[in-house]
């Protein structure tokens, strides 16, 4: 006899497994998203293939007597399946690479390997790379490994509060960046889960895409000098863009501190450059003109060594 509450029951259960089944596709949609184009593509194309050389290879298979012709042609199938994925999983980057230059070739858009820039951790920390990109200095395109976003991350989520405030200043000048029309930048995602130091890392991307490094890190740009990469260090240019002096030019500095050697005096140019007073200890807290007497140039950059004039320009 019909029994309505079976029908109810049986509604519920329907309900229920529809609605698991939603969920697990919404969370699988959610994680698809997050996987990059040619893996996306190259994945669903194993699948596909694998399920084909799998079903025709289990074929012969099911008709083994007993269980083994049910069992065995389900097991090399999966198998096959897997093994296949994985093949094209793991040739999903170098096919990507492949059709990238086909297609600049056959368009003739190709562009030259010098175009791209792959940027450190420690440039997105000293933000300076923000307006410099900005005003169109750099030419080329700016690539940010996933790697390197990720070292950010951790640095941003440090238990120092020094090193969580440089981890953020670092993304939120990335962010920007992001969301500037000016700067042509892109997040690569190379899928790097070696543990390698990030140095080693960034050498051997830029050797693979033949790109340069854009860095403030000096042992970072050192290596990479050794091993034939070409190095955008910020530093360099922070410090070829100083003003250039000649000895016995005049300049004004106002003496903040006492120097190392008796009598002397230390201040500092707009753009942070060194300046050593002779006979300035006695006037610490003043603006001085002063006249160049000698320039040495160090590792860390430029110091210059002035003799003060006689007329003061202010006093505090």
């Amino acid at each position: 006899m019909f029994n309505i509450n079976d029908v109810q029951q049986t509604n519920v259960t329907i309900f229920i497994i529809s609605l698991a089944v939603a969920v697990g596709l919404l969370f699988l949609t959610r994680k698809l998203l997050k996987i990059s184009f040619p893996y996306f593509f190259m994945g669903l194309l194993g699948v596909i293939l694998g399920l084909l050389i799998g079903s025709l290879a289990a074929v012969p298979l099911a008709k083994l007597p007993g269980a083994y012709g049910t069992w065995v042609p389900v097991i090399v199938n999966a198998f096959v399946t897997v093994a296949v994925l994985d093949l094209f999983l793991a040739q999903a980057k170098p096919a990507s690479d492949f059709f990238h230059r086909l297609l600049q070739r056959l368009f003739g858009h190709e562009t030259s390997p010098e175009a791209s820039i792959i940027v450190d951790t420690s440039s997105l920390i000293d933000g300076r790379i923000e307006p410099i990109a900005a005003s169109g200095f750099i030419i080329g395109n700016l690539l940010v490994p996933a790697f390197v976003l990720s070292e950010l991350q951790k640095v941003a989520d440090s238990d120092d509060p020094l090193k969580r405030a440089k981890g953020r200043r670092g993304l939120e000048v990335l962010d920007r960046m992001q969301h500037n029309p000016k700067i042509s930048l892109e997040i690569i995602d190379e899928m790097e889960t070696s543990r390698e130091p990030v140095d080693l890392k960034l050498i051997k991307l830029a050797k693979k895409r033949n790109a340069r490094i854009l860095t403030v890190d000096f042992n970072l740009n050192r290596v990479a000098k050794i091993q034939k990469i070409a190095v955008l260090n910020v530093n360099e240019l922070a410090e070829s863009l100083k003003p250039s002096l000649i000895p016995g030019e005049e300049i004004t500095v106002k003496i903040i501190q006492k120097g190392k050697e008796p009598s002397q005096g230390v201040g500092y140019l707009p753009d942070g450059t060194m300046i050593v007073v002779e006979n300035g200890e006695r006037l610490v807290g003043k603006e001085v003109n002063c006249e160049v007497v000698r320039i040495y140039h160090t590792v860390a950059g430029k110091m210059i060594f002035v003799q003060p004039k006689k007329r003061l320009v202010s006093q505090n």
